[in-house]
């Protein structure tokens, strides 16, 4: 019973955590669309804060020094994940090396979130007053939708059954 609420609690806090990422980067990146997401219709999080273009260029900086550590830690979970299931699959799973490795994912994890409230406040840094009061209620309601978030994958990248479609 452990194991399995720890793997839940893991593939749901990480769906979780990556869904936050992905919203972040994504509203701030404009329109642009990943592989088969629909387009965004309605405003972007640049136009509803009216960012000047020198806080647009400044927005992009933010992320550009994100996205590389952003994707170094996606790679180490998808490493750990990868090895996860590995042992998971074997005749006799090593429970031990399993939860080591459920124990790399949540620090894994714990410094995406870090990433994300780094990210998060270098932008607010770049904003008005009111501007940055704005900025904070759109991030509130800005839900990580299932279509924005990125799906768990077990051995050789099928979806986990239990990951909602």
């Amino acid at each position: 019973m452990r194991n399995g609420s720890l793997r839940l609690l893991l593939i749901v806090s990480l769906a979780m955590n990556l869904g936050v990422l992905g919203v972040a980067a994504y509203r701030v990146r404009g329109r642009e669309t990943s592989a088969g997401a629909a387009p965004v219709t309605g405003p972007t999080l640049r136009d509803e804060l009216r960012l000047t273009a020198g806080q647009a260029r400044a927005f992009e900086a933010v992320r550009a020094r994100l996205h590389p550590r952003v994707q170094a830690l996606r790679q180490r979970m998808h490493e750990r994940r990868r090895a996860y299931f590995t042992l998971l699959s074997a005749p006799s799973p090593d429970s031990a090396a399993m939860e080591g490795l459920l124990a790399d994912m949540n620090g894994i994890q714990l410094e995406m979130q870090r990433a994300a409230a780094d990210y998060l406040v270098a932008e607010a840094r770049l904003l008005a007053p009111d501007q940055r009061a704005l900025f904070a209620r759109v991030m509130a309601r800005e839900p990580a939708t299932q279509s924005r978030q990125l799906p768990l994958l077990g051995p050789g990248g099928a979806r986990l059954p239990d990951e909602p479609r």
